[in-house]
């Protein structure tokens, strides 16, 4: 059909428009894809992983062997596997754990190399021997004895290799882990036995199970200690939360750029019918039906929608691999294979051509509804003013004021798309940047202001006596609400005058330590205020504690209820006396043996600061991300603003106007906009954020508050406006290109 032949031409006539409509396609199935490819093959590689290699449930050490290990299988429905644990000290800050082979859970992976064949021999997690020089057949000396690396493994109980499970940041240049036969241990003093325990029914409660297996031991006069069950064993649910994260935000990205796209292919849609209305009445007049002239006006959403599709799924499908790898190389799991979804592709290219499909639709349904008379009369002037510039009583402001005010409100569909449009960048702009503050404020001063020393010290067996010189003792135990078992925290026993633990209220005001406080995160969390009583259930004995909180403390420390120490002890039925663990301002000398973990606050900090650094990286490309759609939204409603103001700006021209006056009047009107846009975004992102980190904490028990540094909103507000500037620069020579003539051919028209 010779109509068809205007297609590209109307293509031709404004391209860097529809090419920013297309970018926008581009943008969202390539996000969609990448986020939807990672998600899937990283679920599926966990998955197959942990379940074929038998991911213990919890773990435990004790103060002497299981002795009747197959009838205590038999009584508890589970399996149950030692293994030999020690941590060889490479150097000063390197430090290399060491573990038996196991063949009934938790069964080492060899990606690389061959299995262990006999003596001498270890396999070292990839992380490790990259990063400290150790490839496949070379040599390592640990517990004072040589190895030979015969292979890299993964272990499905160290997916994410934490030295301890209430560390944050993996480190491979600090810590790392390796398996050796059982009988290298011989002549290895203070070496540690780990119990591992799977339940064989997967449905019911973990807690409960746990429970009556604890019970168990203890009928068999076995003390337990490091007790650690899988759900909040960060080793193994770190990976769980970047799965369910990616998957989570695959969809509203995406989402949020085809939406745009249909606001900007309906508006243009409509303007194009709007500007063709005589000659489509003409071609009705002529014989043309109204299918034909549908199918060609849907032609260029559909063409847009269709290649901005494929192109943004052929783009991201060649990422998907190396984005795996790499997340696999954060998360220590076997490789078997990347799989390339094709229904996630059919979803990447149909899915923009049903949205903008349906919104062009829409719009040129609406006008070819009217008959081909009405269409050859030529669209109709509105004298009439909306709702909403009556509402703003234009006449008390000055003519520039009025003008601009007047541009924006009559045309409600293009002011949404720029509030929408703007805010969406914004939104987009401040995530980064908010992950990174709170992350800081929490882990470094958070922690700081909370905690006055540096050093705690976890025992594996209940402590008697008085602290030494510069320390402090407190005890602790792990409970959880009676109606979430997901939810786990700390109930700690403090020195009523401890001067190293500083809590204070929301207000700012110092706590006193001889009552019982709570976290601000975890109260929130429980939705508990100062003044309720509420009961928890103790995770080692299964019994259920009733606390009554006095205060609720403004630190983000972590998750906490902080209670005097004897009232502690007295509660859990624990010697008058005892302690769990100790505070201390300086290193102590406890022999390794004791102690079931050391946690230095410098380090975390550092640790914090080792993650922070990747994250510029990602917040960076975030902004750029932002500026490019900000740019893009901008830039189109602008020219919009301009075409639709052409014999405007033509008798601007011929009243005298000067090219700066005219540029500002037309150019400058969105400026309240895009203001009031990146205002909005404020909140909405904090919204977000709120409920991204509610999310996280049920994967991993971690609650992050939600903190917005005013440095780093007036740097994204910065460049919002710097993208705003340089979108009116590239609309800049279109002003200049309209011509006196307009005004007079729209006359003659």
């Amino acid at each position: 059909m010779a109509l068809n032949k205007r297609v590209l031409r109307t293509l031709r006539e404004t391209p860097l428009r529809y090419l920013g409509v297309l970018v926008l396609i581009i943008l969202g199935s390539y996000a969609f894809i990448l986020a939807a490819g990672i998600s899937q093959n990283l679920d599926t590689l966990v998955t197959t992983f942990t379940e074929g290699h038998m991911q213990e449930d919890l773990s435990f050490s004790t103060d002497r062997g299981i002795l009747k290990l197959e009838e205590m299988e038999k009584e508890t429905d589970a399996i149950i596997d030692g293994y030999r644990s020690y941590d060889a000290s490479l150097s000063d800050s390197l430090t290399l754990r060491l573990l038996s082979e196991t063949e009934k859970l938790n069964i080492p992976a060899v990606i690389e190399g061959q299995a262990l064949s006999g003596t001498g021999e270890i396999l070292l997690d990839p992380a490790f021997a990259q990063a400290n020089g150790y490839p496949v057949g070379s040599q390592i000396e640990a517990a004072g004895k040589t190895f030979t690396v015969v292979g890299l493994v993964s272990l499905p109980h160290y997916i994410y290799p934490l030295k301890s499970v209430h560390d944050i940041m993996v480190s491979p240049c600090n810590f790392g882990v390796g398996v050796i036969n059982r009988g290298d241990f011989a002549g290895v003093e203070n070496v540690s036995t780990i119990y591992s325990v799977r339940f064989h029914d997967r449905t019911q409660s973990l807690n409960k199970q746990a429970a009556e297996f604890r019970e168990r031991l203890h009928d068999e006069g076995i003390v337990e200690s490091d007790w650690i069950d899988i759900m909040n064993n960060k080793r193994a649910r770190m990976a769980w939360a970047s799965i369910t994260g990616l998957k989570t935000m695959s969809v509203p990205v995406p989402a949020a750029m085809l939406i745009l796209s249909c606001l900007i292919i309906g508006i243009m849609i409509w303007r194009v019918i709007r500007h063709d209305s005589v000659i489509i009445g003409t071609l009705y007049a002529q014989g043309y039906r109204r299918f034909e002239l549908m199918r060609h006006y849907m032609a260029v959403p559909l063409l847009l929608a269709l290649s901005g599709g494929a192109i943004g799924s052929l783009l991201a499908l060649p990422s998907i691999g190396p984005s795996v790898m790499a997340m696999v190389s954060y998360y220590n799991v076997p490789v078997t294979g990347i799989e390339l979804s094709a229904f996630n592709v059919m979803i990447g290219i149909l899915t923009p051509v049903l949205f903008l499909g349906a919104s062009g639709y829409i719009v040129i349904f609406k006008e070819l509804k009217r008959s081909p008379a009405e269409l050859m009369k030529g669209e109709k002037q509105k004298s009439g003013v909306n709702a909403i510039e009556r509402a703003l009583k234009l006449e008390r402001f000055k003519f520039s004021t009025k003008f601009k005010l007047r541009e924006q409100v009559r045309s409600i569909s293009r002011l949404l798309f720029l509030l929408l449009g703007v805010t969406s960048a914004s939104v987009l702009m401040l995530l980064g940047f908010t992950i990174m503050n709170s992350m800081d404020y929490v882990f470094k001063n958070s922690t700081a202001d909370t905690y006055r020393f540096e050093y705690e010290y976890a025992f594996k067996d209940i402590q008697y006596g008085k602290a030494p010189e510069g320390a402090e003792v407190f005890s602790a135990g792990r409970f959880y609400p009676e109606n979430n078992e997901k939810i786990e925290f700390y109930i700690t026993g403090v020195e009523p005058d401890s001067t190293i633990l500083t809590l204070n209220s929301n207000a700012g005001s110092l706590l006193p330590n001889n009552q019982t406080n709570i976290t601000k995160p975890l109260a929130d969390r429980l939705g508990i205020k100062a003044g309720d009583s509420a009961s928890f259930i103790n995770k080692q004995d299964g019994k259920r504690y009733t606390f009554h909180i006095d205060a609720v403390a403004g630190s983000y420390a972590g998750q906490f209820i902080f209670i005097p120490a004897a009232e502690f002890n007295t509660r859990l039925g624990l010697p008058e006396d005892s302690y769990t663990g100790l505070w201390s301002t300086k290193k102590l000398d406890i022999p390794e043996k004791r102690l079931a973990g050391i946690k230095s606050l410098s380090e975390t900090a550092d640790a914090v600061d080792e993650l922070l650094g990747p994250m510029v990286s990602m917040v960076l490309m975030m902004t750029i991300i932002a500026c490019v759609v900000g740019l893009i939204i901008i830039y189109l409603v602008t020219s919009l603003i301009i075409e639709e103001n052409k014999n405007t700006i033509s008798l601007f021209k011929i009243f005298g106007y000067r090219r700066r006056e005219i540029s500002a009047l037309i150019l400058n009107s969105p400026t309240l906009v895009v203001v009031a846009g990146f205002i909005i975004s404020i909140p909405v992102m904090a919204a977000s954020m709120t409920s991204m980190y509610s999310y996280l904490g049920a994967m991993i028990n971690l609650v992050l508050p939600t903190i917005i540094s005013p440095l780093y909103v007036i740097i994204c507000f910065a460049a919002i406006m710097l993208t705003y500037q340089l979108s009116k620069l590239l609309c800049t020579k279109k002003v200049i290109a309209v011509s006196m003539s307009e005004a007079l051919k729209a006359g003659t028209e």
